[in-house]
């Protein structure tokens, strides 16, 4: 059974996990950056924030998805929110196509209603269910069951500049928080959607209107996924929040590979957690 994700998940095949990654692609009018494991994501951000124009991102063809399954049985593929981008689509018509044209073959797709470490977690439930010897509808079941009722997505923004360039917020709303140091927490819906709910002035109270979102989440212990795009600092004080609050967390941190770290910007954090 193969795992396929697109590089919305923030997973590298280096980083030891045994799945194919389908890389998404980053443009500004004058250059593009395809994210996989050869895109220098610093320099990217770098040229990100010297860029004023217009940027955006495509997802995956339908192509890319059926080379990402190749010869495969049985698979599964976990993409980001479909609400954000059309990864979901390509890998489902993927989906459809292979199932066609190589008869006893599965191949399933779920929408993670997330991104970045909501696919990390989805990833370690499935090599669970893999040890256990599930097979894959059983283990699609399960994946499926996971990820609605159990995980949780909340960011942290330093800067809305991309966000504004890529046409998804005012760029005068942008160019106000950034003048007057505001960080943006906010959570994902549970249908995929970004919902901003605290606008915080300084690191201090960014962390506490993180750690009040988990807890009206329901948030109460347990697995937690700290992505950051060159924020160290900030992800290692949430994760010091986090079990200072909740005794019995586990939380890891991670980077923001390309996409997610167009979004996050620089000194931007995404968490998934458990519920």
């Amino acid at each position: 059974m193969k795992l396929i994700l697109d590089s919305a998940s923030n997973i590298r095949k280096e980083n030891g996990f045994d799945c194919e990654v389908v890389p998404l692609t980053i443009r500004t009018e004058e250059k593009e950056y395809v994210d996989d494991e050869n895109l220098d994501v610093l320099d990217m951000v770098k040229d990100m924030e010297e860029t004023n124009g217009r940027s955006r991102t495509s997802c995956p063809n339908i192509n890319a998805y059926l080379k990402a399954i190749g010869k495969a049985k049985d698979a599964i593929i976990v993409t980001i929110a479909s609400k954000i981008s059309g990864s979901f689509n390509s890998a489902n018509s993927a989906a459809g196509i292979y199932e066609e044209e190589n008869e006893g073959a599965n191949v399933c797709v779920l929408d993670s209603n997330g991104v970045g470490p909501i696919q990390k977690l989805i990833t370690e439930k499935f090599f669970e269910c893999e040890k256990k010897g599930m097979n894959v509808k059983d283990t699609f079941k399960a994946l499926s069951d996971y990820s609605r009722d159990h995980l949780k997505i909340g960011y942290c923004l330093k800067s809305l500049k991309n966000l504004a360039n890529n046409g998804r917020i005012n760029p005068v709303i942008a160019k106000f928080a950034s003048a007057i140091g505001i960080r943006i927490a906010g959570i994902f819906s549970d249908f995929g959607e970004l919902q901003p709910t605290h606008k915080a002035r300084g690191d201090k109270r960014a962390l506490e209107s993180l750690i009040q979102d988990m807890k009206e989440r329901g948030y109460k212990g347990g697995k937690v996924i700290i992505d950051h795009c060159d924020g160290a600092s900030f992800a290692i004080a949430l994760r010091e929040k986090i079990i200072e609050e909740f005794k019995n967390a586990n939380v890891k941190i991670g980077i923001t590979t390309g996409l997610c770290s167009f979004y996050a910007e620089r000194g931007g954090v995404i968490l998934g957690y458990e519920v």
